[in-house]
């Protein structure tokens, strides 16, 4: 939450200084007009604080999946699959630049060609925090994306012992559901401000440019239902060796109990049964996260039967 209200605050500040740069460059009534464009017209200042927040809670937690992962498997067991390939495609500051490059090459002609209501310095200043709600935006994706991958890596793990007992991959949803649910936040009010902003449009390119204002959402939704929802299904996979590896032991324990062989596989049915039930339960309860990818799709209807 603080790293939250950090990127809120942060989000403030710019739009003060801001101000005060076109007051002192050009007036107090372009001054008024940059910070009316800032907080109103195009909700800048919601965003801009959303995904700065994001962005910090992302790269500050960013080594919990790895530390989660890495306490459950040993590095012989992740050696076996794309788990380190991954985890250096996270961490990459090459990546992350080629990232950021490729959203910037999108968003600067689009916010340039779309012409904030605003002239001299504040246009400057609306265009470059656009820009870089763009380039954050693709901080926050990459991330998630690599952090996906990381758990997908482990549909292929051999698993040794018994990880479902004490749900010991279960935190990995914390995370998922956390980041996921603010970009959704900052996906919708970017989108809900600048689509709906006040853009003069009065380029050559006219307003045919504004469909490209839901590039973000249209980005956005395939990859936030893929890592909302995907990592359940690998840790019901994970989770199922688990169970196997258990009723493996509970076999072996059972062949010097003196009981009749009727007794040993109805107890290793019974015990099988409870687990899978248990299981089933335990990932149908996270499917009310359903609502967080129709955030994005209503949003978007509202936006277009509103304009």
């Amino acid at each position: 939450m603080y790293m939250l209200f950090a990127g809120m605050g942060a989000s403030v500040a710019i739009g003060i200084a801001g101000a005060g740069f076109v007051r002192f460059f050009n007036g107090p009534t372009a001054a008024h007009d940059f910070l009316r464009a800032y907080t109103t017209d195009f909700r800048t200042l919601v965003s801009l604080g959303v995904i700065l927040g994001t962005s910090l809670i992302v790269y500050k937690s960013q080594g919990f999946i790895a530390s989660t992962i890495e306490a459950a498997f040993t590095r012989s067991e992740l050696a076996s699959t794309q788990y380190e390939f991954n985890k250096r495609r996270l961490y990459s500051y090459r990546r992350t630049v080629l990232f950021a490059g490729e959203l910037l090459a999108i968003a600067f002609p689009l916010f340039y060609y779309c012409r904030f209501p605003l002239t001299g310095l504040g246009d400057d200043i609306m265009l470059g925090v656009a820009c870089a709600e763009y380039i954050f935006g693709s901080y926050v994706g990459r991330k998630l994306r690599y952090a996906g991958m990381m758990i997908h890596s482990l549909a292929a793990i051999t698993v040794t012992r018994n990880l479902f007992r004490d749900r010991e991959l279960d935190s990995l949803n914390t995370y998922v559901n956390v980041a996921s649910c603010l970009t959704v936040v900052f996906v919708y009010a970017h989108v809900l401000g600048y689509y709906a902003g006040p853009f003069k449009y009065d380029s050559p390119l006219g307003d045919s440019v504004r469909p490209l204002l839901l590039l973000p959402a249209v980005i956005a939704t395939p990859v936030l239902l893929i890592f909302n929802f995907y990592p359940r299904a690998v840790l019901r996979k994970v989770y199922s060796k688990s169970i196997d590896v258990e009723i493996h032991s509970l076999r072996e324990a059972l062949r010097s109990e003196k009981v009749s062989a009727f007794e040993k596989r109805s107890h290793l049915m019974e015990f099988d049964k409870m687990c899978r039930e248990e299981l089933r339960h335990n990932l149908q309860l996270r499917l009310s996260d359903l609502p967080i990818a129709i955030t994005i799709i209503v949003g978007l209807v509202q936006m277009l039967v509103k304009n």
